[in-house]
């Protein structure tokens, strides 16, 4: 197996034995590039199940990945919801955290820094933490205490920011030598764990779904599902890709700008996990939606705040941002774009219990 890097802009590639989270050559978005891969299950009960396909040894680990696949009878007869608000802290950014933290580690990182509006920076302190290194988080100020609060917890230090935008320029500007950027936007060895989710989804499914419906702001999970599913598809273990629906917040809507043009709305005060408002992937998650035939569409905080609390209510304790999944989901049915004889997932990507402040006032 080969493993290189490779600009996805200007097409500049070198080997993977320098810490590298964007091009050097003309600033754009790095990929990681695997030739001969195979895939060999093994007995783990964890993501590295598919170790065979992910290029890092697993140095730090809690248990990522295998998060319940729960048949949704009250949705329709083919809907799955896909718990990833259960991964070790609460969210799938742990898939990414665990390669990008084990690479850290090959690299004898002494410091990981990260920009986050919360749930990036609460798993890549807890790998940190784990792993034996320092972590330092840059958070926008009004990120939720119940997040900031973790952060600092985990032994990260938390360095709080005027927006988001600013947390992620000032994480660049801060790395020194001993650290590495792990900016799970940017780095290429963070959806070398997101993958992992298209993988566990055709083990647990025994078949490749329709559809996956899916929150997105970087598009980390969005990547992540393409890339996997390409890799199927490239070993032919599965002959057709699942069409991705990226359902994302008003005023954080690039990619679905990018495909349908302006959209008007006054910016979500809710979904705070999804507020990235120029993600640096951004061709690359137009490039996925429209190559599998899926769409983006925006849901304004009613629509979330109705479907937050019609799955908190059937005992799904998930955060906001994770419930937009499901109100696009309902807008899709609606607009007959998916059946409801298809077989769907709806992926729930955060844990609720860091809301239970915003729950007593709803």
């Amino acid at each position: 197996m080969q493993v290189y890097y490779k600009c996805s802009r200007c097409g500049f590639s070198a080997e993977t034995n320098i810490w590298l989270w964007r091009c050097p050559k003309c600033g754009g978005p790095i990929d990681v590039v695997i030739e001969g891969l195979k895939l060999t299950l093994n007995g783990r009960r964890d993501m590295w199940k598919f170790s065979s396909v992910i290029p890092a040894k697993p140095l730090v680990s809690l248990g990522e990945g295998f998060t319940p696949l729960v048949r949704a009878g009250f949705l329709g007869k083919n809907v799955n919801l896909k718990l990833e608000y259960l991964n070790p802290t609460g969210s799938f950014k742990d898939r990414g955290s665990a390669v990008a933290i084990s690479k850290a580690l090959e690299f004898n990182a002494n410091t990981v820094v990260e920009d986050s509006s919360g749930n990036a920076g609460i798993s890549v302190a807890a790998y940190a933490s784990a792993a034996g290194i320092r972590a330092r988080i840059y958070v926008p100020k009004d990120a939720p205490e119940g997040k900031k609060v973790l952060i600092k917890y985990l032994g990260a230090d938390l360095v709080e920011t005027q927006s988001r935008a600013e947390a992620a320029r000032l994480a660049v500007e801060s790395v020194s030598a001993g650290d590495v950027y792990i900016g799970h936007a940017w780095n290429p060895w963070f959806l070398q764990g997101t993958k992992t989710l298209a993988y566990e989804l055709l083990d647990q499914l025994g078949h490749v779904p329709d559809a996956v419906v899916l929150p997105v702001s970087a598009g980390t999970l969005l990547l992540g599902l393409y890339i996997g599913f390409n890799e199927l598809m490239n070993l032919g273990v599965v002959s057709r890709l699942p069409r991705l629906y990226a359902v994302q917040a008003q005023g954080f809507a690039r990619i679905y700008e990018e495909i349908h043009g302006k959209y008007v709305g006054e910016p979500t005060r809710i979904a705070d996990a999804l507020r990235v408002s120029d993600p640096p992937r951004l061709n690359q998650a137009v490039g996925a939606i429209v190559n599998t035939g899926g769409d983006a569409l925006v849901v304004n905080d009613n629509e979330l705040i109705s479907a937050w609390k019609y799955l908190v209510k059937r005992g799904f304790v998930i955060e906001p941002s994770s419930a937009i999944a499901l109100a696009g989901y309902w807008e899709l049915t609606r607009r007959g774009v998916v059946q409801r004889d298809e077989e769907v997932v709806i992926v729930l990507t955060g844990n609720g219990l860091k809301y239970i402040d915003l729950m007593s006032k709803m």
